[in-house]
């Protein structure tokens, strides 16, 4: 088994294309300190920025040499998940949630990717362990039986040699003849069992290992399968928040048509939303707050009302704080 070491979200210069060779768990892990504290500050376009950098241009090889090569590419693979994730997440909190689903979709497609290769690269190393079960288990089978039979042949031989060497009998020539013949016999039979005793610890140790190979190809294939349904479980959630969305919008629109108002596009919702603070203020946090005006932003760019409240967060205050206006100057009294 190995230990795979995940956290959840990559950090500052940027990157035009990491190596494919790089160990991206490592990297992943390494940058999102950083990506969590630009969010935490409330730079979430300085953080897309970052993590773009940390996409590698396209999907690294997946290196199928042996099956320690094998588990190397899946941990990468899954450090390549994990920066899609990261990559997504950002992007969502940038009011980006068109692009969040896109990236999210490049994720499932990049672990449809790796299990493609995955099952290219263990399918002949199932054929063979397949293989060396089944020879292994007809040779054990065949063998015990025959070890044995050879065992107690050359234990009689031995036992009759010993008997004639004590009593110190004579055989006549025929008897010698034979019992020479045995003896040949028994030479060959012992050469026999040396090499069962070589062959069978090796045959019992291959079906003693089968079973460990298949675990772990099996291993294999149900961590890329794990891959593939997180990354399609977030394609879903991901256009159904669109989705979701998208169809608010219509219908408030419809409605306001129906009362023949003018519709600007997605404006009319965000204001909506916008004259009840507490859409935005009942998210505790201001990096939640951030991330719903950002939304808003997006379906209407340059909303003041938006942009205030963001930049309220941004300088430490409350997004709806209220400037205190100055005091009028008083007038000069009459005499």
């Amino acid at each position: 088994m190995r230990l795979m070491p995940f956290l959840l979200l990559p950090t500052v210069a940027l990157v035009a294309q990491v190596p494919a060779n790089l160990d991206l768990a490592q990297r992943f892990n390494a940058e999102l300190p950083g990506i969590n504290q630009m969010l935490k500050e409330l730079k979430s376009q300085d953080a897309l920025v970052k993590v773009q950098g940390l996409i590698p241009a396209e999907r690294p090889a997946f290196d199928a040499s042996n099956p320690k090569a094998i588990g190397l590419s899946l941990d990468n693979a899954q450090g390549l998940m994990s920066l899609y994730r990261l990559y997504a997440n950002v992007a969502s909190e940038t009011g980006q949630w068109e692009k969040a689903l896109e990236i999210q979709e490049k994720r499932a497609q990049a672990a449809r990717a790796t299990m493609v290769d995955l099952e290219k690269a263990q399918a002949p190393i199932d054929a063979q362990w397949k293989k060396a079960a089944q020879d292994s288990g007809d040779y054990v089978a065949k063998t015990e039986p025959r070890k044995k039979e050879l065992e107690a042949k050359v234990a009689a031989f031995k036992a009759e040699y010993d008997e004639i060497k004590t009593s110190k009998r004579k055989l006549a020539k025929k008897e010698a003849d034979e019992f020479n013949a045995r003896g040949t016999q028994a030479q060959q039979d012992e050469l026999e069992l040396a090499q069962i005793a070589a062959a069978l610890p090796v045959h019992k140790q291959n079906l003693a290992n089968a079973p460990k190979v298949t675990k772990l190809l099996s291993d294999n294939r149900k961590e890329v399968e794990g891959m593939v349904k997180a990354a399609d479980e977030a394609v879903e959630k991901a256009k159904k928040a669109v989705a979701s969305q998208n169809d608010e919008i219509t219908q408030f629109n419809t409605k306001l048509a129906m009362q023949k108002v003018k519709i600007v596009g997605r404006k009319n919702w965000v204001d909506a939303v916008l004259r009840t603070p507490e859409n935005v203020t009942k998210l505790d946090k201001p990096q939640a707050q951030a991330a719903f005006l950002n939304r808003m932003l997006v379906l209407d760019p340059g909303n003041a009302a938006a942009q205030k409240a963001l930049d309220n967060l941004k300088a430490g205050k409350e997004a709806f704080t209220k400037e205190a206006k100055p005091a009028k100057k008083g007038g000069a009294k009459k005499k």
